[in-house]
């Protein structure tokens, strides 16, 4: 049984390519939960969701949960973290048993889990998240639970996603040297999709494409459960670098533009046709011209070209017909002004930018009702217990290995 968290603080912590952010909460005693600290930073040593300067990592983290912590007005010992990038690989698998007794009971149901997860796997990569999809008993295909089911031969598909483990680690070592032990590591789609998929589009059958700094994590949910994953290596930062080469201009003033002035609407986009605009080069008389809608256009080639890669995904494995309540975007890339239109027309499927919201246990700040938030929202309902049936592990130290081991026996987190 689920115990209540009355009075104790609890964690998050996204740790993106651009920014990191923290929430504390807390719950009352009817479970109602309140958020007492926000902390954000702009992220400095990470690229595309992998720590490549663990010193930055470190400082960036601590100012994020410095800041948090004098919102909150106490101080995090440890916290659910989320985990992304290129490294992430998924895929399904399948397992087979005798069903013991001929009554399916849950070591049946661990067995055949077991058995699915006995593949060969690269040795830099660890198992971390298995993720049932649904059993076959006998034959009879899509049993979403078999528990206590009579039948002689279990079979379960899974979904496996692994990481690297150096990846993993250097998270766990740059949050320790923050002085935040980590109790959890979670896909970063996985917490996102909890965040802003409505129950009918998950059991319905819905995409999510988070698009964040560093990269654009997808995930299929049919059923109630996740159906197929993928990261995709293109996200936020390669739409400024883009700007910032196709215009001649800083990479900050890019990011500048990008946000103020970016649009893939045509309609906006002829707006910007005799649109101009002097940026300043960073140097005495060092003044350039740009035409705004060359921004836009810059932009649009980037957005196609993800779109490109998400219907290559869809086809290859067959999945879009997983879809019918159609994609949600979110994450600080969906922001992009054009972007939903464009999907819409190049998925020919309904498309919708989610953002984190209340309900009537969980009142949310204004500052936390933006798609840029949902990983780090998502993140907090898995801490709190709300994406599972599992009480939050608090202050006790977990070594690298506890960590993992501990994140493979996930199996029904997030049903």
């Amino acid at each position: 049984m689920k115990k209540k968290l009355f009075g104790k603080h609890v964690a998050a912590i996204d740790i993106g390519t651009t920014k990191i952010c923290v929430i504390i909460a807390t719950t009352d005693a009817n479970g109602n939960l309140e958020i007492v600290g926000i902390g954000q930073h702009p992220s400095h040593g990470l690229k595309k969701g992998v720590v490549v300067n663990i010193g930055m990592t470190v400082d960036s983290i601590k100012k994020a949960v410095k800041q948090a912590e004098e919102m909150a007005t106490t101080k995090i010992e440890s916290a659910c973290v989320g985990i992304s990038g290129g490294h992430i690989r998924s895929f399904n698998s399948t397992g087979v048993v005798a069903i013991k007794g001929r009554e399916v009971k849950q070591s049946d149901i661990d067995r055949v889990i077991e058995a699915a997860k006995a593949i060969a796997i690269p040795k830099d990569q660890e198992i971390i998240h298995v993720l049932p999809q649904y059993f076959r008993i006998d034959g009879q295909d899509f049993v979403l639970d078999s528990l206590g089911m009579y039948g002689v031969r279990l079979e379960a598909q899974v979904h496996i996603i692994t990481g690297s483990v150096a990846s993993a680690q250097n998270i766990i070592k740059s949050c320790e040297l923050s002085g935040i032990q980590v109790s959890d590591i979670v896909l970063e789609q996985l917490a996102s999709a909890n965040a802003v998929l409505t129950p009918y589009e998950k059991e319905l059958g819905a995409g999510i494409l988070d698009i964040g700094g560093g990269t654009s994590d997808f995930a299929i949910y049919k059923d109630g459960r996740i159906r197929h994953s993928k990261v995709i290596p293109i996200a936020g930062t390669l739409f400024t670098s883009d700007l910032a080469i196709g215009l001649g201009i800083p990479t900050e003033k890019a990011e500048e533009i990008k946000k103020m002035y970016g649009s893939i609407s045509p309609e906006k986009l002829a707006t910007l046709e005799n649109n101009y605009m002097e940026i300043d080069l960073g140097f005495e008389g060092g003044l350039k011209t740009i035409q705004l809608s060359d921004a836009g256009n810059i932009l649009k080639f980037r957005a196609e070209e993800v779109m490109d890669m998400l219907i290559e995904e869809l086809l290859e494995y067959r999945v879009k017909t997983l879809m019918p309540a159609g994609l949600v975007l979110t994450g600080g890339g969906g922001l992009l002004d054009g972007l939903r239109e464009l999907a819409q027309e190049r998925l020919d499927m309904p498309v919708r930018v989610g953002s984190p919201q209340s309900n009537e246990r969980y009142i949310l700040p204004d500052a936390l009702k933006s798609p840029a938030y949902s990983t780090a929202y998502g993140l907090m309902l898995y801490a709190i217990g709300q994406c599972g049936e599992k009480e939050f592990f608090s202050a006790n130290k977990m070594a690298f290995g506890q960590v993992f081991k501990k994140m493979k026996t996930w199996i029904y987190d997030f049903f």
